[in-house]
C-alpha cells in the first residue's frame, strides 16, 4: 500500500526536510512518528528537498507499507505524534505508479520580502529588507527569467552532478500587499538554491547593484563563478506541488 501525504511545516528549527548527519531534519521527525504507528522502519520519499530555515505549506511525500490504515485516522494519528511546527494536511491512498518526486508536473514557491519597518513578528518568516527597492525594475528582471533557460548561473548544483541545467519557469510574479512583497515562482523543477539565488539577483537589481543586462548575461553566458546573492532561507515557502 502506498500513501501520499501533504504536510506543512515551519522550518525555523530544522536542518531542512531531508535527513542530515548530526542534525534534526523534518524527515527524521515524521519517520519517527510513522515508526510508532506502524511498528516498522518506514522511509519516506519527498517531492522536494528544502533547506534549513525554509518553510512549506504544501510539501508532499509518499511511503509504502503492507499495513492498511484509513487515511483520515492515519492523518490524526501522525499529527498526534508530531510537534506543533509540523502538521499533516492530507493523507491519500494512491497507486504504486505515483511517485512523490518523479510524478511532479510543477512546483510553486513563494518568497516574502518585508519592505516596511522591521517587524519582530516576521523575524524568521520573511526577508527584512533595509534597502529601497525599485519594484518595477525587479518585475522587468523577473520577466527575463520566464521561459526555458540554462540556469547554471542561478544554482549551486555542480555541472558534474547535472550537466544540463535547463529549466522552464512558467510563472514569475511580484505582487505587493502593503509592505510585503510576494514573489511567486513556478517551474517544472528547481536546482539547489535556485529560487533564493533568483530572488537575491532581483534584490540586487532593485538596489541598483545589478542591471537588466547583467541578468541577460547570466542567462546567455551561464557560468558557476558569476557573482550572485543567495537570499535568506527564512523568506522562502514551498507552496504547492502539482501532479
Amino acid at each position: 500500500m502506498r500513501y501520499k501525504v501533504t504536510v506543512a511545516y515551519d522550518g525555523s528549527h530544522y536542518a531542512g526536510f531531508q535527513s542530515q548527519i548530526n542534525a534534526v531534519a523534518i524527515q527524521d521527525v515524521i519517520e519517527k512518528a510513522l515508526y510508532q504507528i506502524f511498528s516498522e522502519k518506514i522511509r519516506i520519499v519527498m517531492s522536494s528537498r528544502t533547506d534549513a530555515g525554509v518553510h512549506a505549506s504544501g510539501q508532499v511525500f509518499h511511503f509504502d507499507t503492507d499495513k492498511q490504515k484509513e487515511p483520515g485516522k492515519l492523518k490524526f494519528s501522525i499529527n498526534s505524534l508530531l510537534p506543533k511546527d509540523i502538521h499533516v494536511l492530507k493523507v491519500e491512498k494512491v497507486s504504486d505508479r505515483f511517485h512523490a518526486r518523479y510524478s511532479v508536473k510543477k512546483k510553486t514557491y513563494e518568497y516574502l520580502i518585508n519592505i516596511g519597518e522591521y517587524d519582530v513578528f516576521l523575524n524568521g518568516y520573511a526577508y527584512q529588507c533595509f534597502y529601497d527597492l525599485d519594484i518595477d525594475l525587479m518585475k522587468q528582471g523577473a520577466a527575463l527569467l520566464l521561459g526555458e533557460h540554462d540556469f547554471s548561473s542561478f544554482n549551486t548544483n555542480s555541472l558534474k552532478e547535472y550537466p544540463d541545467q535547463t529549466r522552464n519557469i512558467t510563472e514569475f510574479r511580484i505582487s505587493r500587499k502593503k509592505d510585503m512583497l510576494i514573489i511567486t515562482v513556478s517551474s517544472d523543477g528547481f536546482y539547489r538554491n535556485m529560487v533564493r539565488i533568483m530572488v537575491g539577483t532581483l534584490i540586487d537589481l532593485g538596489r541598483g547593484l545589478k542591471t537588466l543586462d547583467d541578468i541577460r548575461d547570466m542567462l546567455e553566458h551561464p557560468q558557476k563563478n558569476t557573482r550572485r546573492y543567495n537570499a535568506d532561507p527564512n523568506g522562502l515557502y514551498l507552496k504547492k506541488i502539482f501532479y
